[in-house]
């Protein structure tokens, strides 16, 4: 049996301020606010998590930093997370909705048919995971207790349409369906992004889960990395300028900035443009709350580039376009 290293000892809130101030050099001047934090949010998810930016290489904090700016750091984490996750919502609405309807225009409202591995793109490399799916599905269908309109809809009449299934699945799941779908169906699903083709939605809807789940689970967001990929190039790169190394876009690929390119691609214009204003009025209020993160490290660690905020502009653009018929 493999010994266990036991070198983070348990200790009091009162001992893990004395040993902020002490070791680490962080200022607190009302130690019972400290010990308050510390009692909402916890040693780790507060001072853990959230103390990078703060950090000097010698491992202590820089100078004059205290408690109040890892905090507001913390709280622009939740705040974001409030907003990204209320815009993935919106997208993960419309998706469900879309490859319901794509999927029942070709196979019918029967449950046989999206239960039916045939029905999906079921190659020698794929069958493991649709019949993962497939099994996940039926389950649901199976053991409704947590779905009162599953339960209703097989006792009335005795079939789950996959428009009713739908309200059960995770994005995750969805994400999954999608990319196993025949190339027809992704198409009709994908027709309804302007300028997405089926393999970059396949990779957009696999981050959105991803991240939604981050903003679920209440865990860091700001700094997110995408570990799974990267997203396509898209005018948005173009547009912004992003800088290149080795001909690959050093911003908006794998981090958070590829998120907010995937929403101004998914969501509507007035939504997406509501979406950059709030992130935008959390950011500066952020910088106005501290003095120990400056504008450009801020978007170092959330993978933004210094002019993000022109990608209102593309989204206008795009509107117009199609307004215009162009």
């Amino acid at each position: 049996m493999e010994e266990r290293i036991l070198d983070k000892p348990f200790l009091s809130y009162e001992q893990q301020v004395d040993k902020l101030v002490k070791e680490k050099g962080l200022e607190i001047k009302d130690k019972e606010y400290a010990i308050k934090l510390l009692k909402d949010h916890s040693y780790f998810d507060l001072i853990s998590g959230y103390k990078s930016p703060f950090k000097s290489k010698n491992g202590k904090y820089k100078i004059h930093t205290s408690i109040d700016d890892i905090y507001a750091l913390y709280c622009f984490d939740d705040s974001i997370r409030t907003i990204f996750l209320k815009y993935i919502l919106k997208v993960e609405k419309k998706i469900k909705s879309l490859i319901s309807y794509s999927f029942c225009m070709e196979n019918g409202e029967d449950q046989v048919q999206y239960l039916n591995a045939t029905k999906y793109n079921y190659t020698l490399q794929n069958q493991d995971d649709v019949n993962d799916l497939i099994t996940r599905l039926t389950k649901i269908i199976n053991d409704p207790q947590n779905y009162p309109y599953i339960k209703h809809q097989k006792r009335k009449h005795t079939n789950v349409p996959l428009w009713v299934l739908m309200k059960a699945l995770t994005l995750g799941t969805v994400s999954k369906m999608y990319s196993f779908l025949p190339q027809k169906i992704q198409y009709r699903v994908s027709v309804e992004f302007q300028y997405v083709n089926e393999g970059m939605l396949v990779q957009m809807l696999d981050l959105l889960a991803r991240v939604r789940n981050v903003c679920a689970h209440n865990e860091r967001l700001y700094d997110y990395i995408y570990r799974k990929g990267t997203i396509d190039n898209t005018d948005v790169h173009e547009i912004l300028d992003i800088k290149k190394r080795k001909g690959q876009y050093l911003k908006g690929k794998n981090d958070l900035f590829a998120v907010v390119i995937v929403l101004k691609y998914m969501l509507d214009i007035e939504d997406f443009i509501r979406f950059i204003d709030l992130v935008d009025d959390s950011v500066e209020k952020l910088l106005s709350s501290t003095k120990r993160i400056e504008r450009i490290q801020l978007y170092k660690y959330m993978g933004f580039p210094e002019n993000w905020k022109k990608i209102r502009d593309c989204a206008k653009v795009n509107s117009i376009i199609i307004e215009g018929g162009f």
